[in-house]
């Protein structure tokens, strides 16, 4: 990891982590540019003062705010952050799933502007990073769930997301939207905890198949049980918009080639 990784690394950490914000961006220098583009109040803001002040404001309407951020290297001295926000709004109470890229640009090792992209792949471009392939969303999705269950998951999810379960799967459902998918997830997940490896990632022509190992434990009983489904995945643009869950793994490829 470069030098400059390891600062946004440990930035992010502090913030978000340690709720140390005032510590984490102190040192940023007087001709440092925070941009937010379009922001009523004025696009730029110099230096940490003005640019922790913007921090507070921003963050004091959410409730229970949970953040996860991938960092990718973009040349010269350029980094691009992709975060994922999980919240409630402090007054509605209602939840809030968002994912922003913050590009970061250095000057001797010294953090010197953020720009922030409402749109990921705007960022993505802006970066001058390549297009992810579907098969590497469908990793990052995995990983995502491995780290912070569904709440990290639901970013990558369209909203209106078809969610199929196997038919042969007890009580197996259809769930439709965030609303559905989160509920599946709870439901699903009341009684059994299940810890996700991936063993295969196959991409064709917009669909994903993902083949995995299941280990579910029951909460009550402590009982093991190890499946090995499968999943496809169909894609629009860089959202999942149908997801097939399939026990049998075999049937979950036949299924794949099959269209």
């Amino acid at each position: 990891m470069s030098d400059v990784l390891r600062v946004l690394q440990r930035g992010y950490e502090m913030i978000w982590r340690e709720d140390r914000l005032e510590e984490a961006l102190i040192g940023l220098g007087p001709d440092f540019e925070w941009v937010v583009p379009n922001h009523p109040e004025g696009d730029v803001r110099h230096g940490a003062e003005a640019t922790i002040a913007f921090f507070r404001d921003w963050v004091e309407p959410w409730e229970e705010l949970h953040v996860e951020w991938d960092l990718y290297p973009a040349e010269p001295d350029r980094v691009l952050a992709i975060l994922t926000m999980h919240g409630r709004g402090r007054e509605s109470g209602a939840p809030v799933d968002m994912r922003v890229g913050q590009l970061w640009r250095f000057r001797e090792g010294r953090a010197v502007q953020m720009v922030l992209y409402y749109d990921v792949d705007e960022a993505r471009r802006a970066a001058g990073l390549t297009e992810r392939s579907l098969a590497s969303l469908a990793r990052e999705g995995i990983a995502a769930y491995q780290r912070g269950g569904f709440d990290a998951v639901i970013s990558y999810l369209a909203e209106d997301v078809v969610w199929e379960e196997d038919p042969e799967w007890p009580d197996g459902q259809t769930w439709h939207g965030h609303d559905g998918v989160r509920a599946a997830f709870r439901e699903r997940l009341e009684s059994t905890s299940i810890a996700a490896e991936l063993e295969e990632v196959i991409e064709r022509g917009g669909r994903v198949l993902v083949l995995m190992r299941w280990t579910a434990e029951g909460q009550g009983s402590g009982a093991m049980a190890v499946l090995r489904p499968g999943v496809i995945y169909e894609f629009e643009g860089e959202l999942v918009k149908r997801a097939q869950f399939y026990l049998d793994r075999d049937r979950a490829r036949a299924a794949f080639e099959s269209d």
